[in-house]
């Protein structure tokens, strides 16, 4: 078969999530986000530029279902075959950011015989804005279920697909965009992400590029969801764990996260949002102040609702492993089938 080459702008791939899509190349730079295309061949490649300001770095792919895991190490230029010697015939295939810290650019798909037509994406549309547990973090080190991380991890562990994010994708189904980021939290200066001078869920939900070991850039919101899913609040207890205990403490936060759905909002003005934190143990008090919030944005009549897991805060000390997502994805997508039909209307 002759071999074709395939520009990341061709409008026969389909993507999903916050990619920066140029004649250049594509650039992936929040977690879950995925290229899908169909061909009829025999072999894959792509071609492309990894970032790194992490340890380790790894891109994901799933080849006619087959989930496949490539390091990249460093900032480097690569080439990886993602299946050779297949059967003649049609084949599905989607690469998606497996993990956090890094970017990556895809600039070229190389495969023999033809590139077929975009399958129909899902007709819902939902975005979930969240930390380490929506992003996938630690999430295949599955002889930890119910026990601390492993030590050293770095990233090997990690796999967005494996998050309830994407699990919900498939289960409910939706089009689902992943804007989560391990150690995040609301207000810079607070949590864990890009220690020592962190950044929050408000220098970076409106963001493309999004972490300042490269220069950022804005988000279009061109991506407009029926659900927002706000899953933040597990990191904000570091460095002040009394934060919630104080008046005025508990109000910045407060306010804030309401200013940062509002701007959210006003991109998506019907879309309904769903307030969750997660399984990982955490202080009740979170859960009690997301019930405020959705009573302050007006409750159901405002399109707000408060979703608690049935095992919420309680059933593990480190991030949630496979089974445990799968659990929290099932729960998740029973709850949004409850919504009113209308709010999965444009």
């Amino acid at each position: 078969m002759a071999e074709f080459v395939v520009k990341a702008n061709d409008p026969r791939l389909s993507y999903t999530g916050r990619i920066e899509i140029a004649p250049e190349g594509a650039t992936f730079c929040w977690c879950g986000s995925k290229i899908y295309f169909g061909f009829k061949g025999t072999k894959v490649s792509i071609k492309g530029k990894n970032l790194n300001f992490g340890p380790e770095s790894f891109i994901g792919a799933v080849v006619d279902g087959k989930e496949l895991c490539f390091k990249l190490g460093g900032s480097c230029d690569f080439d990886i075959v993602l299946a050779e010697d297949l059967k003649e015939g049609e084949h599905e295939v989607t690469v998606y950011k497996r993990m956090e810290g890094h970017y990556f650019t895809i600039s070229e798909i190389v495969a023999d015989g033809e590139l077929l037509p975009p399958k129909e994406k899902p007709k819902k549309r939902i975005e979930v804005y969240g930390d380490s547990v929506s992003a996938g973090s630690v999430v295949d080190a599955i002889d930890y279920i119910a026990k601390p991380d492993p030590e050293d991890h770095n990233g090997r562990f990690d796999n967005a697909l494996h998050a309830y994010p994407q699990l919900v994708a498939k289960m409910l189904p939706a089009e689902v965009y992943d804007t989560s980021q391990g150690g995040i939290a609301i207000f810079d200066g607070t949590g864990y992400f890009e220690m020592p001078n962190t950044r929050g869920v408000e220098s970076c939900f409106d963001k493309l590029r999004y972490s300042s070991y490269h220069p950022t850039s804005d988000w279009d919101f061109g991506f407009v969801p029926h659900v927002v899913i706000m899953a933040i609040g597990q990191n904000d207890a570091y460095p002040d764990p009394d934060v919630l205990k104080n008046e005025d403490g508990y109000e910045r936060w407060v306010n804030k996260y309401i200013e940062i759905i509002n701007a959210i909002r006003s991109h998506a003005p019907k879309s309904a949002v769903v307030l969750a934190l997660t399984v990982l143990m955490h202080d009740p008090a979170w859960d009690d102040a997301l019930e405020d919030i959705k009573n302050r944005l007006g409750g159901e009549g405002g399109r707000a609702y408060h979703f608690m897991y049935s095992r919420c805060g309680k059933a593990t000390p480190g991030h949630p492993r496979y089974p445990e997502q799968i659990e929290m994805a099932e729960e998740m997508t029973a709850f949004l089938r409850t919504l009113p039909e209308e709010i999965w209307e444009d």
